[in-house]
């Protein structure tokens, strides 16, 4: 704050913040008569001694001018790219669609599955001693294409280099949020542009990267949804992508792909560190933290992405949507059992823990699974 004369030579208040050079207002101070001579002079030589703001600008430090470009890119950002960004977030789970939301999941269960007059219900799993997935209902019981499957590598048709490819899975997220969904941990990676997978098996179809959920177990023997024969894995993740444009992708026959990973239990997994370590914060249904940055969607996939299972499915929890495009890589990731038990903290709606979350393999009834590999010489 500081004194300046007006025309008058009477004294004005004005607030000026040197770091941006600008004058936020004068004003006259309340009672303050017209300066006498001397002190008119005086401040008609201070007002002669004080640049201008013209002038001021023209000869900036190196170091303010500096300051100017970044708070102009600052602008840019706020204005440009955060929309950009906005546009691209992920819409919604994989368990969700724009007619139906999680809350909603006891609707697709049978009329027998509530016990004891308890109105909310069983678990979605029966780890509360409940029917568990024996009591879902509508597709998931009468659904002919059912995930998940058990592969048989020897029993699935070998096709050779049909290479995924993938557009935008080096970019480093803007933030990283992980999320209790009420049954799983979901992740999801906001990206200033959208993740997408086509080709291979998918044709020329794009679709675009939604989030990652897991699935475990009560115990390192079992907890993937998928088997390899007889083999179980203690984890599995699935990466869920919707195909691009679409306005409703679980009604549509192929608006869902879905990449599945296993975990080998073994050292810690660096990447899922953050997310394992921050479990006993969203310990709720629906708590969820936010981080900035966080592991490009590449750090979370397997090094060899050319080698898969595929097959067409459906949804793994209610409503059991079919249609769904199923694309498993064989090569797997190590997890701790440490990172595993964290898992089981979650609770779900009923103020269970998680213990579990997986679903028994379904009948194949007749369809067709392919193996791709990227060479003859690969033996599984």
């Amino acid at each position: 704050m500081r004194l300046i004369p007006d025309y008058k030579g009477r004294a004005l208040q004005q607030l000026h913040i040197p770091l941006l050079n600008i004058t936020v207002g004068t004003r006259l101070l309340p009672g303050t008569p017209e300066l006498t001579n001397t002190r008119k002079s005086q401040a008609i030589q201070l007002q002669q001694r004080t640049p201008s703001l013209a002038h001021r600008r023209t000869s900036l430090p190196h170091h303010v001018k500096k300051l100017y470009q970044m708070r102009f890119f600052l602008l840019v950002f706020v204005a440009v790219v955060a929309p950009i960004a906005l546009a691209h977030l992920e819409t919604s789970d994989l368990e969700e669609t724009v007619d139906m939301k999680l809350d909603d999941i006891q609707y697709f269960k049978k009329k027998n599955s509530l016990r004891g007059g308890d109105k909310k219900g069983d678990a979605l799993y029966d780890y509360d001693g409940g029917p568990g997935t024996s009591a879902w209902d509508g597709a998931c019981a009468t659904g002919k294409a059912q995930s998940p499957i058990s592969f048989q590598p020897h029993q699935s048709a070998p096709v050779y280099r049909r290479v995924l490819r993938f557009t935008g899975l080096q970019q480093t997220p803007l933030s990283t949020n992980i999320t209790n969904s009420g049954h799983s941990v979901k992740v999801k990676l906001r990206t200033l542009k959208p993740i997408t997978v086509s080709g291979g098996v998918l044709g020329e179809k794009v679709y675009e990267f939604q989030q990652i959920h897991f699935h475990w177990g009560k115990v390192p023997k079992e907890g993937s949804e998928h088997t390899i024969g007889a083999k179980s894995f203690p984890l599995e993740a699935h990466f869920v992508f919707y195909k691009a444009n679409s306005k409703n992708p679980s009604a549509e026959e192929d608006g869902i792909t879905v990449l599945g990973l296993t975990y080998e239990i073994g050292k810690t997994n660096a990447v899922l560190d953050p997310i394992t370590k921050i479990v006993d914060q969203i310990v709720m249904p629906g708590q969820f933290v936010s981080r900035s940055g966080g592991f490009t969607l590449q750090d979370y996939l397997p090094r060899d992405m050319d080698t898969y299972f595929n097959y067409r499915g459906s949804l793994t929890t209610p409503p059991c949507s079919e249609g769904v495009t199923w694309v498993w890589f064989t090569d797997n990731r190590q997890v701790s059992d440490r990172q595993v038990s964290q898992f089981r903290k979650i609770k779900d709606d009923l103020g269970l823990n998680v213990i579990y979350n997986f679903r028994e393999t379904q009948p194949l009834n007749g369809r067709k699974v392919m193996l791709v590999k990227s060479s003859d010489k690969i033996v599984l």
